[in-house]
């Protein structure tokens, strides 16, 4: 049997806490550090102090993929509460053009203990209920990004001949990690 490597890479969490001049800054800087990847932590409000000045997450990685050139995106990671699977497929097709296909899709089921859902309106889902639901959140997520047109019924999710036009700059679709806790 034939043993396969895998090159390393290094990924930087870049809490969305600063002013964006300063963010800016600090991305541009792990760029030339030649960091391989950031990542940006996908909350309503920092979780851990809600006052503190906090942005979101997929609108800055837009922003960032026009204002770097090599280094890769993604969130740590995006949460499922916070967005419709359907509108997250969407978001990350729009960052994966406007990065030229640098943008990684990272997934996670949220903190139940996030403060952002209350702030939101969201209901904090049991834990049986998150996992669930994060499977069929995967299963949609990557269908409409490998597919021109996705239909799925689920017991918690369903899209109806959803288009994805166009299509990923990445074949079939940008990677995707899944978080575990």
């Amino acid at each position: 049997m034939m043993a396969t490597t895998k090159e390393m890479r290094f990924l930087v969490l870049a809490l969305p806490n600063v002013p964006w001049n300063d963010y800016l800054a600090s991305i541009r800087n792990l760029e030339d550090l030649g960091i391989d990847v950031v990542g940006v932590a996908d909350h309503f409000v920092d979780w851990t102090n809600p006052p503190r000045p906090w942005y979101e997450a997929w609108t800055l990685l837009g922003a960032m993929a026009r204002e770097t050139k090599r280094i890769r995106l993604t969130t740590t990671v995006s949460q499922i509460p916070l967005r419709l699977p359907a509108m997250f497929a969407r978001q990350a097709l729009t960052v994966d053009h406007l990065s030229d296909g640098r943008v990684e899709l990272g997934l996670g089921i949220g903190l139940p203990i996030d403060p952002s859902y209350e702030m939101m309106g969201v209901p904090n889902w049991t834990p049986k209920e998150r996992v669930d639901r994060f499977g069929e959140y995967v299963e949609i997520v990557d269908q409409m990004l490998s597919n021109e047109v996705t239909t799925y019924k689920g017991r918690y999710y369903e899209v109806e001949g959803a288009v994805m036009n166009p299509r990923p700059v990445q074949s079939p679709r940008p990677p995707l990690t899944i978080a575990a806790m």
